[in-house]
C-alpha cells in the first residue's frame, strides 16, 4: 500500500536520487526472477529499452506490455501509445509490432496541469518530459511510427476513421485517461486491448476507468502490477 501512499508517490517523484534506489533494486530483482523461465530473447528487450531511455515501468510492467503488444499482432487495426515519456515503452512496442502501424501521441513538454486536488499534490506542471528529436532518435529504426505532438485529443486530428487492435494508457492524470478511452474506446476492434499502466496507484486513473466503464460491457482486469486492461468485446 505504500505506492498508493500520496506523500510517499510525491517524495519519488521529486527525488530522482530515491527513485532510482527504490525502483533500480526492484527492477534488478524483478529481471532476476524473470531470467529463471522467461525467453532470453524478451529479456533481451527489455534490457535494451530500459538501456535505451529512461521509463518510469517496472521490469514486469514492460514484460506485461511487451507480451499484451505481441499478443494482439494478428488483429486488424493499429497500435497506439498515449504519454510516451521518454520512449522506452515505445521501443518496446516496436519491437514486436512488425507491420503494424504505431501512434504515439505526448505533449513532448512533460505533464500539463491537473485538475484534480490530488493530484496538483503529487505532480508537478512540466514533470516527466521526454522531447519529440530524442524519441525520434530512439526509435530511429523502427518504421511505422506517427509522431502527434500536443495536447490530446486536438492530436487526433485526421485519425476519426482508424480502428486500432492495441492503446497503451500512461498519462497519470483523469483528464487525460477519460478523454483516451472517450477516444479509443469507439474506434477498437473486436478483442482489442486497451492497457494502462498507474491503475492502482494513482486514484484519478482508476476512476476514469470506473466511471467510464461503468455502463459498458467489458470489465476492467486488474493485473499484479500496477497495470489494468480491457479486452473489447465482440462488436
Amino acid at each position: 500500500m505504500w505506492m498508493r501512499n500520496e506523500k510517499m508517490r510525491r517524495f519519488l517523484g521529486g527525488n530522482r536520487v530515491a527513485r532510482a534506489l527504490t525502483f533500480g533494486l526492484q527492477n534488478r530483482l524483478q529481471m532476476a526472477l524473470l531470467k529463471g523461465h522467461k525467453s532470453p530473447k524478451t529479456l533481451r528487450r527489455l534490457a535494451a529499452a530500459s538501456k535505451a531511455a529512461h521509463s518510469l515501468l517496472s521490469t514486469d510492467e514492460a514484460f506485461t506490455l511487451h507480451e499484451i503488444a505481441q499478443g494482439q499482432t494478428t488483429l486488424p487495426g493499429d497500435f497506439a501509445e498515449f504519454g510516451v515519456y521518454r520512449g522506452a515503452s515505445a521501443a518496446l512496442i516496436c519491437g514486436v509490432k512488425g507491420s503494424k502501424h504505431l501512434h504515439l501521441f505526448d505533449t513532448f513538454e512533460g505533464l500539463p496541469e491537473g485538475t484534480e486536488e490530488g493530484e496538483r499534490n503529487v505532480f508537478q506542471e512540466g514533470q516527466f518530459t521526454g522531447t519529440l528529436p530524442d524519441v525520434q532518435q530512439i526509435l530511429r529504426h523502427f518504421g511505422g511510427v506517427s509522431f502527434h505532438k500536443g495536447f490530446f485529443p486536438d492530436t487526433t486530428a485526421g485519425l476519426e476513421e482508424h480502428k486500432f487492435s492495441f492503446v497503451h494508457l500512461d498519462v497519470d492524470l483523469h483528464d487525460a485517461t477519460r478523454d483516451a478511452l472517450a477516444f479509443f474506446y469507439p474506434r477498437m476492434v473486436s478483442g482489442g486491448v486497451i492497457l494502462t499502466h498507474d491503475y492502482s496507484i494513482i486514484p484519478g486513473v482508476s476512476k476514469a476507468f470506473q466511471d467510464f466503464f461503468a455502463l459498458k460491457p467489458e470489465n476492467i482486469i486488474e493485473l499484479t502490477t500496477t497495470q489494468a486492461m480491457v479486452i473489447i468485446h465482440p462488436r
